[in-house]
Formats: structure tokens, C-alpha cells, sequence
């Protein structure tokens, strides 16, 4: 009938452990919230014991149940604006899967209603039949990424492209050389190295189909092979950057 929860797992369900999610308003005043608290985690802790109670009378007649209490530890609670969702500590994935079937629906509805409270059962998904010591609680959900808006950060970099933008940034001209190679010439790069120097040099490295491109261009600066694989190096400094930045913009004409 036991499943046998580890001792040092029963510890007493007590305020600390109600988590508030709900919004924050002129209501939710730090004592007020403490307070409220400290009722909720009284309330359910007097339920939980009658159900437990309930549960072991009744169990010839509903064995279920009782296997069910058994096997349960509130750890905490939260509480949202929809009532609150029980975190619990459970024994094994065969009581696992009682708590999310008819039996712990039933378990639900009688602890709520004696703790006069709307309680529910987390919606979790972790139903892994190869592992003990479950814990059933809510997680709070993960925002959805958020869609770059492409058309804003294209019409940016082509504004920093014309000049229309000028950045204060160190890297400025380089960062602009960059953007006009790769949306008005094609030409894309492999690798890019800024080093501190006060004429802001800067180490530009691609494939050599597009070194001969940037050669063809007039890049004022001589080629260098790399050390390690197959691609060649230019080093120009933020001058020469934005010198063949105008070069670039001449001769590919209208943006892409």
C-alpha cells in the first residue's frame, strides 16, 4: 500500500512554501500577501489531514484513495487568480498516474472542498515510468520567442549603409565596410577581427572566390594567406574602411 515517501521529504507544509503569482495591485500589500498566506497553507494543512483521515476510514470500500494519500506530500502551493495549484511530492509513477486519472480527481474535489479553496492538480507531463520521486507542480510556461522584425533591422542597415545613420560606435566604419559588402556586393565573409589600435585596425577574412571579388573591387590592402585553412586576410584601417565602403556602394548601384 506504501510506496514509502523518504522521511527526509516530510517536512511540514507551512507558509513559506505558498508561492503569490497573483498580478500586483493596491491589494496585494507585502503583509496582506503574508497574511493571506498564511491562512491558505492553514487551510489546506487542516484539509489535507481530514481527507487523509477520510481516506484511511474508507479504505476497504475505496482502496484508491487511501493508496493515494498515502503516497503524496504537498511541498507547496501557488497561487494564481484561478485558484491554486497543489506541488507535490509523489512516490512512484503507478501513483503518478492515479493523481492525473478519476482517483485524484475525486482526491481534488474533496480536499477543496473542505479547504473551501478552488485546488487543482498541476497539467505536467512528466510521466516517466523509469524513475521514482516524482514532483508534480506548475511550471511556469515559457514565453514564445519573439519574431525579429526583419523589415525594421533591413531598413536600419541599409539607413547605416547610405550614411543616413552614423553610429559612435569604434567599430563604425568597419561594422558599415561589413553590411555593404555583404547587401550590395554579395560578397559574404568568414571571419572578422578588430584590434586596438589607434587607427582602429581591422582583419577581414573570407573564401578566396571572394577575395578575388574584393581584389577586383580595389580593397586597399594585400592579400594574406591564412595559417590554418583555406582563406585569405585583409587588413585595412577605419579609413581605408570607409573609403572602399563608397567604392562598394558605387559600383553595385541600387541596394539588393
Amino acid at each position: 500500500m506504501l510506496d514509502t515517501v523518504p522521511p527526509h521529504r516530510l517536512m511540514p507544509f507551512t507558509d513559506s512554501a505558498v508561492r503569490w503569482h497573483l498580478p500586483d495591485d493596491e491589494s496585494s500589500h507585502p503583509d496582506a500577501v503574508d497574511v493571506t498566506c498564511q491562512v491558505l497553507a492553514a487551510n489546506v494543512t487542516a484539509a489535507w489531514a481530514t481527507v487523509k483521515e477520510q481516506a484511511a476510514a474508507r479504505r476497504r470500500s475505496d482502496p484508491a484513495m487511501n493508496r493515494l494519500v498515502l503516497n503524496l506530500h504537498l511541498e507547496g502551493l501557488d497561487a494564481h487568480a484561478d485558484g491554486c495549484t497543489l506541488a507535490l511530492y509523489v512516490s512512484s509513477p503507478a501513483i503518478h498516474d492515479m493523481l492525473h486519472a478519476r482517483t485524484g480527481a475525486r482526491f481534488t474535489e474533496a480536499l477543496s472542498a473542505e479547504a473551501r479553496l478552488s485546488l487543482k492538480v498541476a497539467d505536467c507531463d512528466s510521466r516517466l515510468r523509469w524513475t521514482r520521486s516524482i514532483r508534480c507542480q506548475w511550471v511556469e510556461p515559457k514565453l514564445a520567442p519573439i519574431e525579429p522584425d526583419w523589415a525594421a533591422i533591413t531598413a536600419r542597415q541599409e539607413a547605416i549603409i547610405d550614411g543616413r545613420i552614423v553610429e559612435a560606435d569604434r567599430q563604425a566604419a568597419s561594422n558599415r565596410l561589413l553590411l555593404a559588402l555583404e547587401r550590395r556586393a554579395g560578397i559574404r565573409y568568414t571571419g572578422a577581427q578588430w584590434g586596438q589600435h589607434p587607427e582602429g585596425m581591422f582583419t577581414l577574412r573570407c573564401e578566396p572566390k571572394a577575395a578575388r571579388r574584393l581584389l577586383e573591387l580595389g580593397i586597399p590592402a594585400m592579400p594574406q594567406l591564412a595559417e590554418n585553412g583555406p582563406t585569405v586576410a585583409f587588413t585595412l584601417t577605419d579609413q581605408e574602411c570607409h573609403d572602399f565602403t563608397q567604392t562598394v556602394i558605387a559600383a553595385a548601384g541600387e541596394p539588393r
